[in-house]
């Protein structure tokens, strides 16, 4: 608990916060406006009003979440490389893997409450623009909670490499890289490619149903363990030069 006081100190310093937060109201007002302008060419689509709302609707937000992982990520350690604070650390009767999980865990709830600000406002368009008795409170929920678990392997990810560069413009650069390759390879139906996080991250923008992927989120909650894990290890035993 010490430690998680510590690093909330630190973060407010860092600006994730704020970023985070921005990143759940930018999405949110994505989500109206879109509907507000494009909501009977939506409603006129072959699909089921539900999907309609919730996976062509996600795909900025999730885009918006991505990019706010990748830069949250990227300054939640850079403070710590300033002077060298993060090589001191170790001198101190203080715990490395502690701080990292602290910083996991922070980003985690920080995206969390961005996830709900989003669907706080999918949930408050499918109240009042769907079709009368279309919208489904647990159809919402599955998809949030599967949108938001899928999001966890990319955050495990940007994370570790954070953890492990220096300079930030190189998990900037990384992050970058993952969301390209992720756009151009997220449609495959290959399982192998879901190995790459930023893939499974883009899985419920591609899908043209809102039912959560069951294998998909497996693979999320695996590795998401995985990374975090070396995440952990790697904080632990290998010391910065």
């Amino acid at each position: 608990m010490k430690t998680l006081m510590i690093e909330l100190k630190k973060e407010k310093r860092t600006g994730i916060i704020p970023l985070l937060l921005a990143v759940g109201i930018l999405g949110a007002a994505y989500a109206f406006v879109n509907f507000l302008v494009r909501k009977d060419t939506l409603l006129a689509l072959s699909l089921p009003p539900m999907d309609v709302l919730l996976t062509q609707l996600y795909g900025m937000i999730m885009v918006l979440n991505m990019f706010g992982i990748v830069v949250a990520a990227c300054m939640i350690y850079n403070m710590e490389f300033k002077g060298n604070a993060v090589k001191k650390i170790y001198m101190l009767p203080a715990s490395v893997p502690a701080m990292y999980f602290c910083k996991f865990l922070i980003l985690t709830v920080m995206l969390f409450t961005a996830v709900v600000l989003q669907n706080l406002a999918l949930m408050q368009i499918g109240i009042t623009d769907l079709p009368q008795g279309s919208f489904e409170f647990g159809t919402l929920v599955n998809f949030a909670g599967y949108s938001f678990l899928t999001s966890m392997p990319m955050l495990s990810f940007m994370l570790l490499v954070s953890s492990r560069f220096e300079n930030i413009w190189v998990p900037l650069g990384i992050g970058v890289a993952g969301f390209l390759s992720g756009m151009a390879l997220a449609t495959s139906n290959a399982r192998l490619l879901l190995v790459h996080p930023f893939i499974v991250m883009l899985k419920p923008a591609v899908a043209m149903s809102a039912q959560p992927d069951r294998i998909v989120a497996i693979i999320s909650v695996a590795e998401t363990v995985l990374l975090l894990g070396a995440g952990l290890w790697m904080s632990k035993n290998l010391h910065y030069e």
